[in-house]
């Protein structure tokens, strides 16, 4: 009996030491596998921030910029193809933007010009989500609540695009609201006023003049006259106004042109030959001729009616431009 108690003993030490050999063969093991998989989830919810911060810092952006571009040009289409000035232009910039229509049609099928086929924000959302779940296996919402088109300064315009963005994968998940803004250029676009009022027969692209305004003279608006460029004023309109065809003040953005008389059908008007003047007919009244000046200088054949013949300012315009009474002669 006592020699078996002592092979029990014996035997239950060996179970003993065998078990605590496995402990120690097996346990680091197990604890680097976990390590592992903790290192697997902080890489895959790395991976998923990363692509959640390129869409809110960059890619988000390029849509936008991207889109209001085409939208702008499928609204000037639009009135190229109609000869009608838009009567909102913040819905129209919106349905456009969203979903390519005006009014519920095809932008696309009222112009005849394949702009906005598949490049609205609508289209760009779908292909982000599709990219994102085929590539990183993520599931993303985009809900647009917002778009908007506004200026702050002449030569641009500025867009805004509100959204919110869910993104899911299987280690997390990401729910933010967010606003994304760009700004762009308005030069090299068509100007509306000119497209509807002339019927298309006479087009003008909006060009900045590099003439500071203190620093007019007469040779100086015959070069603008003959580029068609554009200058800041503000008693004119803004480009976005002019879309609606308002003809009001823009304080912060109002830009102007000077109509070619060379270029209309009927050259000699009594008109400020000044785009959103012309087109106003404030002057047209035989009363208000004495308001006007002819550009001229008939004694010496200067001024602009030399090559501009019929050119007259109101004598806003006329200080504005510093032409000097040697060159500026009434109307009536």
């Amino acid at each position: 009996m006592g020699k078996i108690k002592k092979r029990g003993i014996f035997f239950t030490f060996i179970a003993i030491t065998i078990m605590a050999v496995f402990i120690l063969v097996f346990a680091p093991s197990a604890d680097v596998g976990l390590q592992k998989d903790i290192q697997s989830v902080k890489v895959r919810i790395a991976s998923v921030d990363g692509y959640v911060g390129d869409l809110k810092g960059r890619y988000f952006e390029t849509i936008l910029r991207a889109t209001t571009y085409k939208a702008v040009l499928s609204l000037i289409s639009y009135i190229n193809s109609t000869g009608s000035f838009v009567g909102d232009i913040d819905s129209a910039f919106y349905e456009i933007s969203l979903n390519g229509t005006l009014n519920g049609i095809p932008i696309d099928d009222l112009t005849g010009k394949k702009i906005m086929d598949n490049n609205t924000i609508s289209n760009w959302t779908k292909r982000v989500a599709q990219t994102a779940g085929s590539t990183l296996n993520v599931n993303t919402t985009i809900i647009v609540t917002n778009i908007s088109i506004y200026q702050d300064k002449p030569w641009a315009v500025d867009s805004s695009l509100a959204l919110s963005l869910l993104v899911k994968s299987n280690v997390a998940e990401w729910n933010d609201n967010i606003t994304i803004t760009t700004t762009m250029s308005i030069e090299g676009f068509h100007d509306p006023y000119y497209l509807v009022n002339t019927n298309k027969a006479y087009t003008n692209r909006l060009k900045r003049s590099s003439i500071p305004f203190d620093q007019w003279n007469i040779s100086k608006v015959r070069e603008h006259l003959r580029n068609g460029t554009y200058v800041e004023n503000p008693r004119a309109p803004s480009f976005l106004m002019r879309f609606s065809n308002t003809i009001s003040s823009s304080g912060c953005c109002g830009i102007e042109s000077l109509v070619n008389p060379n270029s209309i059908s009927v050259s000699d008007q009594r008109e400020s030959y000044v785009d959103y003047l012309f087109w106003q007919h404030d002057y047209n009244p035989a009363a208000n001729c004495t308001k006007l000046y002819n550009i001229t200088n008939p004694s010496t054949g200067g001024g602009l009616w030399d090559e501009f013949e019929y050119f007259k300012l109101d004598i806003s315009h006329v200080i504005d431009y510093n032409i000097t009474s040697e060159d500026a002669v009434g109307n009536c």
